[in-house]
């Protein structure tokens, strides 16, 4: 049963002409099926790597320019996931459309390895060497260079973040390190947070995370790197598998629901194509792996190398050490499902604990599992518009306090 679920986390790359598609800018095209502008900046990060970050830019008509100046929104995806999550859904329901909609300059960044961030100054995909990174290295270098390029374009001295799963992630793992960083952004949103997963309850996740080392060695054996790119393999398996025909559709969404938990609110049958079209999107090993010694370990803590030589080596001390919630100083809203099989309650109420240092309101969604929180027909009226409004807030009072400044 272990190696059937690696199985099933594993794709091979198809080439032809369903491969080329695959390559087409999926995100501006759907940005630009909505007549909007859709920008894609190239950001180098510390250690080499090439990332793709999509841009639409704020409205330029008079609706929008009163006197506020709006700080910019950085969106970033979990696991799997790519800038593709936050348009997916369309108007009216993806969360970086309704940002634009009331005005704001939306970035979203694809992380190493992910369909649009797969290239690096000198590796190519095809050497092991590029694929040597987990979640922590998105956090401590893809993270930050991100930033530093989104405040450089918009002349801005902070920004508004919106992290989904891996997304809240990597931004605990970037304050705790580099704790200097809380300067630059204004708050944060966390859209079901991952950081302690002792009591996730996804059954096949939990099989994984038994047999880590088994897992490890079945991957070494396959010469796996990096698992579930995005593919013609991956899009038309799973556009087959959960077609809009009742049986199907059903079988899919219990298949879903075992990994993120079951959902008062189904995915839209409709809607399902268009997810498949970007979704999956590519990891490496090493982030799967990594989280595995989260649900294991109980910990928030860096890379475990399974040897006291090589922790050693790396952190000085023979395990992993932990990561410095108390680093973490934003103001933060962190928005909970009841049935994330993912992100429990119980891991979540420890981390809003464990972040001592920040001011943080705790939002409770009912019936909301992992994924809800990006397609959900509700997520805009029951998360979007509490980080709209908070963020509409706080560049209001910024504008008005520039203003008192320019005065005195």
């Amino acid at each position: 049963m272990k190696v059937c679920v690696i199985f099933m986390l594993i794709s091979w790359q198809l080439e032809g002409s369903l491969g080329q598609r695959l390559r087409l800018d999926s995100v501006c095209q759907m940005v630009q099926r909505q007549r909007l502008e859709c920008q894609v900046h190239r950001v180098e990060t510390a250690d080499g790597y090439l990332l793709n970050v999509h841009r639409i830019p704020a409205p330029r008509n008079q609706s929008c320019t009163r006197g506020i100046r709006l700080r910019p929104f950085v969106l970033m995806h979990g696991l799997l996931g790519s800038a593709a999550d936050f348009v997916t859904a369309g108007p009216g329901r993806a969360l970086a459309l309704e940002l634009h909609r009331r005005c704001f300059d939306v970035w979203l960044p694809n992380a190493r390895g992910t369909t649009h961030s797969r290239r690096h100054r000198t590796l190519r995909t095809s050497e092991a060497r590029f694929w040597q990174f987990s979640w922590h290295e998105i956090g401590l270098y893809d993270l930050p260079a991100i930033v530093d390029h989104v405040l450089a374009v918009t002349r801005h001295r902070q920004l508004h973040y919106v992290g989904h799963s891996q997304g809240t992630t990597v931004l605990l793992v970037l304050l705790s390190q580099r704790p200097e960083y809380n300067a630059r952004f204004a708050n944060a949103a966390l859209m079901a947070p991952v950081a302690f997963l002792q009591h996730l309850s996804s059954p096949p996740l939990r099989l994984l995370a038994s047999d880590s080392f088994g897992a490890t060695l079945l991957l070494n054996k396959l010469g796996l790197n990096e698992l579930l790119p995005a593919t013609a393999l991956t899009q038309v398996g799973g556009q087959f598998f959960c077609s809009a025909t009742l049986p199907t559709y059903t079988l899919c969404t219990l298949f879903t629901s075992l990994y993120v938990g079951f959902s008062d609110y189904p995915v839209d049958r409709s809607l399902l194509p268009r997810i498949l079209e970007t979704i999956p999107a590519g990891i490496s090993r090493g982030q799967l792996l990594h989280f595995g010694q989260l649900i294991n370990s109980g910990k928030f803590q860096q890379y475990d190398y399974r040897s006291p030589q090589l922790n050693m080596r790396r952190y000085g001390q023979p395990t992993p050490p932990s990561y410095q919630l108390r680093n973490v100083r934003l103001q933060l809203q962190i928005f909970h499902g009841t049935r994330d099989a993912l992100s429990s309650q119980a891991d979540v109420l420890r981390l809003v604990n464990e972040l001592r240092q920040s001011r943080t309101r705790l939002y409770q969604v009912p019936g909301y599992n992992h994924i809800d929180f990006l397609f959900a027909v509700t997520a805009p009226r029951m998360v979007y518009e509490r980080i709209i409004q908070q963020a509409w807030q706080l560049d209001v009072a910024a504008a008005a306090a520039g203003l008192q400044a320019s005065w005195s």
